[in-house]
Order: C-alpha cells, then sequence, then structure tokens
C-alpha cells in the first residue's frame, strides 16, 4: 500500500498549489485551482453533457415518463423544458450551459486590464477586489463588474455555500484577546539541517487588531508572555484572554496552575480555554493564521529566525493599517480598534504589488 505522504503547512518541501497555468484544447490562461477556461471555448466533457441532455429528450419525446428521466438525469422538470427550447431553436449547442456573465466590458480597457492584472498577483475575490478598488479610490467598482470580467478571461472560481458556524464578536476593542503558537515550520541551513521555528501572534476579538506577532525558536511560555507583556504595556489590560488548551498555556496537572495562568492571575485577566479539539472556537487567530500563510510563508523563502522576525513584523504593519478585511466591512483592523483613518490611494502599500507598483501607477486613470 503507497505510503500517504504528508499535506500539513509546517511542510517545507511542499509544492505550492498556486501561480499555474492552466491549459486545454486552445487556451492557456491563469487562474487558481478549480478555475474555469474562458467563456466561449469548448471543453472536453461538454461533448458528454450534449450526448446524455440529447439521450433524455429523446427518451421524453418517446413518451417515458418525466419523473424516471429527471430520477436518473439528476435535473429538474424546468431544466428539460429549457434543454428542448434550446435544441429546438440552436439545435445540438443550444444543449450547452449557458454564461450567465454578458461578454461586452461596461468598464474602460484600462481598468480591465488592471483589474486582471491585480487579480493574478493577489488572487483577491470579486467582492474584495471591489472593495480595494473603490477605497483606494481607483475606480467605483462592484463585485458583480469585477465577476463578469473574471469570467470572460477565465480567472475566476467556482463558488460554493459555506456552512456557517457559530460566530460571536465583542462590542469594544481590548474586551477579549486572542493568542495562539502557531509551528512548527522548518528552515534548512548551509549545513542542510533543518531548524524549526514558531510564530506567536496576539489578535484583539472586536477590531482583529493584531497586537503582537513573534518568530519563537520554541514553544517556551516565555516566549508567550514575553509578547503578552509588550501588548499590555502598548494597549492595555484586556478583560479576558483566550486560549486553546496547548502547554505554554495550561498545566498537566489540574491542581496545578502554568506560568502563563498565573501571570493572567497577577494582571487579573480571566483565561478562557476553548474546548478540547475545536479551534474554530478561537477563530478569529486561526484565520489570522491562514492570512499569514497566504500572504507572506507561502510566498517568502526564509532563510533564518531572524528573516521570519523580519518578515512577520513587516507584515503587522500592512495587516494593521494598510489591508482590508472583509469581515470588518472593508475597513482596517487599526480604524475599528482606534480609529486610524485609512489613507492609502493606489496599491503602493500592498506587499505582493509590491514589485509592479510602477506599472499599476501608470495604468491608473488620470
Amino acid at each position: 500500500m503507497p505510503e500517504i505522504q504528508s499535506r500539513t503547512y509546517a511542510n517545507p518541501r511542499r509544492l505550492p498549489r498556486r501561480n499555474h497555468y492552466q491549459e486545454g484544447p486552445g487556451f492557456l490562461f491563469v487562474a487558481t485551482q478549480g478555475g474555469r477556461p474562458p467563456d466561449g471555448v469548448v471543453q472536453r466533457g461538454q461533448a458528454g453533457i450534449i450526448r446524455r441532455r440529447r439521450a433524455a429528450l429523446r427518451r421524453w419525446a418517446e413518451g417515458e415518463p418525466l419523473a424516471r428521466i429527471r430520477t436518473e438525469v439528476g435535473c429538474s422538470r424546468a431544466s428539460l423544458f429549457r434543454w428542448r427550447a434550446r435544441y429546438q431553436t440552436d439545435g445540438l449547442i443550444g444543449l450547452l450551459d449557458r454564461p450567465r456573465t454578458g461578454r461586452a466590458s461596461e468598464l474602460p480597457p484600462t481598468i480591465e486590464r488592471l483589474v486582471l492584472t491585480v487579480r493574478l498577483l493577489t488572487y483577491w475575490s470579486s467582492r474584495r477586489l471591489a472593495a480595494e478598488f473603490s477605497r483606494r479610490d481607483v475606480w467605483p467598482l462592484t463585485h458583480g463588474q469585477v465577476d463578469r470580467i473574471l469570467a470572460r478571461h477565465g480567472s475566476h472560481r467556482p463558488s460554493y455555500v459555506r456552512t456557517p458556524g457559530p460566530r460571536y464578536e465583542r462590542a469594544a476593542a481590548n474586551e477579549l484577546w486572542h493568542i495562539d503558537l502557531k509551528g512548527p515550520f522548518f528552515f534548512v541551513g548551509a549545513t542542510g539541517r533543518a531548524r524549526t521555528c514558531h510564530f506567536a501572534a496576539l489578535v484583539d476579538d472586536h477590531s482583529r487588531f493584531l497586537l503582537g506577532i513573534r518568530a519563537v525558536p520554541t514553544k517556551e511560555a516565555v516566549w508567550i508572555l514575553g509578547l503578552l507583556e509588550e501588548a499590555v504595556e502598548l494597549c492595555g489590560v484586556p478583560h479576558e484572554l483566550m486560549t486553546d488548551n496547548g502547554t505554554p498555556f495550561v498545566a498537566i496537572a489540574r491542581s496545578m496552575l502554568s506560568r502563563f495562568q498565573r501571570t493572567l492571575e497577577e494582571l487579573r485577566v480571566r483565561h478562557i480555554r476553548t474546548q478540547i479539539d475545536t479551534p474554530w472556537t478561537n477563530g478569529k487567530i486561526e484565520a489570522f493564521w491562514g492570512t499569514l500563510q497566504r500572504e507572506v510563508l507561502d510566498r517568502q523563502e526564509l532563510a533564518d529566525l531572524a528573516a521570519a522576525e523580519i518578515a512577520v513584523t513587516a507584515f503587522a504593519g500592512y495587516y494593521n493599517y494598510h489591508r482590508l478585511h472583509g469581515e470588518l466591512d472593508w475597513q482596517t483592523p487599526a480604524e475599528r480598534f482606534d480609529g486610524t483613518p485609512f489613507t492609502d490611494r493606489g496599491f503602493s502599500s500592498v506587499p505582493s504589488l509590491a514589485g509592479v507598483a510602477d506599472l499599476l501607477d501608470a495604468m491608473l486613470p488620470v
């Protein structure tokens, strides 16, 4: 039996699944995993779709009950009527699904090229692209306009309905903080020996403001306490602090308190612990780890602990003051945390677009 390979983010040799060109018969396009080819391109699987739907119409014409056809084909009654009408009008090509997006663009060509350029470099969703373009005073876009652009050029992704979990949010800043430790991550030095690294981060619940982040060599509590001490000095003492049940936060023996728990008692901070094996209850910090993975760790090759510290510290400034957050109605965390206004214009402050900042500025409308 073949060995199952681990696909954890901590694997330093895993292949990122981004920046892949996807090829097909007569087209080449860039898209994220699960992307689609440009509209109008015939896919290999469409011949099978046509045969299946034509067979269903033939069976219907021969008098077979609609209920049986619907069950075997897996379609609705309305779909059968729609296929029949299209087949009578357009023939076999009418049995293919028609795109829901128009082909003509209602936007200037420069804005369309700018949207595609930013999309392929950042993988932002249509809603995020619309918010970024609007708030940065580039062009007032709606996510529907962006969807149509991406559909025409084959760089959009299929969507699915997520099942939302329980949500909560404190009413004000500093009511609840989330702290967590992520890792291990690996560096391969000049000697070829792998060295480990962990990241410790602290996030405010109400604003998603990143109160602090560090790259640390071990999971010892001393690093966590140093991060907490800095955050308290800069932002004040929170009412509550949420952690998981990891050893840096919780003592193994129930009758004892860990060093971290004793510190919280001294500060008169209520310690909230998540349930076992339920990381979504500490969802604010877990969501931040996903953002850090996509926007920093997947995009940079970090040579050592010092490089990791520099990278995450630089990202913290961007995350707090320049990155729009979808869960905050496209505000920055700093806007909600302490009212710091968002004054960015253009994309010069976005790290993933730094290499083409001059090109994007030249493409901006006057």
